[in-house]
C-alpha cells in the first residue's frame, strides 16, 4: 500500500494511515531489520537461549546501542548489523521490528498461495492445452 487510507481513530478523529506488515522470508527480514541471521528479529534474546527472558527490540534501543558501541560488540552481543540502517529509520511512526510479520505467516502465504497454486495452475494448463499453447500461456503468466 503506497497511498494513505482515511481511518477513524477511537478519539473520533480521521487520519490518513498506511498499513503494512512487511512479509518476507527470514533472511530478507534479517537484512531489512539489520539483524544478524540466527538472532530473533523482534526481541533481544540470545540465539543460544531462544526460550530465555528478553525485551522487545525497538528502533530507539538500537539507535542508542549503535551510537555507544563498536561494530564488533553490536554484532556479537546484540545481533545488530551496526553499519546498516533500516529503511524505516526516518519514518516518524514506523519501527521495522514491529512491521515484520512472523515467519509462519510468510510460510503460510508463500506455501499455500504461491508455491502450491503456481504448481496446480501449471499442471492444469499443461494437461488441458497443447504443448505449444500451454508454453505460450505459461510464458505470459511468468
Amino acid at each position: 500500500m503506497t497511498s494513505p487510507e482515511v481511518a477513524q481513530y477511537p478519539d473520533q478523529h480521521l487520519r490518513q494511515v498506511i498499513f503494512g506488515p512487511y512479509i518476507a522470508d527470514y533472511p530478507e527480514q534479517a537484512l531489512l531489520a539489520c539483524i544478524v541471521q540466527g538472532w530473533c528479529l523482534r526481541c533481544t534474546v540470545l540465539p543460544t537461549n531462544l526460550d530465555g527472558e528478553s525485551k522487545r527490540r525497538s528502533e530507539e534501543h538500537t539507535e542508542v546501542l549503535v551510537n555507544c558501541l563498536d561494530l564488533g560488540v553490536l554484532w556479537d552481543e546484540y545481533g545488530i548489523v551496526g553499519d546498516l540502517v533500516p529503511f524505516t529509520n526516518d519514518f516518524p511512526h514506523a519501527d521495522i521490528h514491529e512491521l515484520l510479520a512472523p515467519n509462519l505467516l510468510h510460510q503460510l502465504i508463500k506455501g499455500t498461495f504461491k508455491d502450491h497454486l503456481v504448481t496446480w495452475v501449471e499442471e492444469y494448463i499443461t494437461q488441458n492445452y497443447s504443448s505449444a499453447c500451454a508454453n505460450k500461456i505459461l510464458d505470459d503468466i511468468d
